[in-house]
């Protein structure tokens, strides 16, 4: 019978990181992503102010 990778209960094989490796500031400086969706809002809210409008 084939092993099955989905019933393991050890530890993962890449590994864990420990509090002190972790850096959460590194997520804290990914902005590229709330900016580009303001954009899309900012340009949908204007589309419908345009066709309500005219």
């Amino acid at each position: 019978m084939a092993d099955d990778d989905d019933d393991w209960v050890g530890e993962p094989p890449e590994g864990r990181y420990n509090r002190d490796r972790a850096k959460p500031e590194f997520w804290g400086r990914q902005w590229q992503g709330r900016a580009i969706t303001g954009a899309v809002v900012l340009v949908l809210i204007v589309i419908v102010l345009i066709l309500v409008l005219s």
